[in-house]
């Protein structure tokens, strides 16, 4: 394959992927998680191509020096705001990851309250047989 044309399947793949965790983002900040585990597979199978396509220009150095020198520049630009975008999507990944973690806190830590009641049969029930319930305040942290 030409130099150019691992250049340009390596930009095309890197902006795909740049859609695919802006979409993301926007999908966590939209608490619609359902649609995550779609998303994951394409991200993954882009992920994996693009590595594949870094190591082949690794392994011809020169390849990339017999390109023209605007078209290493574009490269060199996308690859910085690929990375750009990798940082904030990973931020971005890591703040609904510690939300999911202190909502799981927070019902453990109801749970484990509310926990003599359940030992004595009652199972989230008041005395008169009938559910109760327990307010758990929980905070969302929409910022990417």
């Amino acid at each position: 394959m030409e130099p150019l044309e691992q250049v340009t399947i390596l930009m095309a793949l890197m902006k795909r992927l740049v859609q695919v965790m802006d979409y993301e983002r926007a999908i966590l900040k939209s608490m619609r998680l359902d649609v995550l585990p779609d998303l994951q597979e394409e991200k993954a199978a882009l992920a994996e191509a693009y590595e594949i396509e870094v190591a082949r220009l690794r392994c011809s150095p020169d390849a990339l020096a017999t390109l023209e020198p605007h078209v290493r520049a574009e490269l060199h630009e996308a690859m910085r705001g690929f990375q750009e975008s990798m940082r904030t999507n990973l931020q971005a990944l890591m703040a609904a990851q510690e939300v999911v973690e202190r909502v799981r806190r927070n019902i453990g830590d109801s749970l484990a309250r509310g926990a003599p009641s359940l030992s004595h049969g009652t199972r989230g029930q008041s005395g008169d047989g009938e559910p109760s319930g327990q307010v758990i305040s929980v905070a969302f942290d929409r910022r990417p």
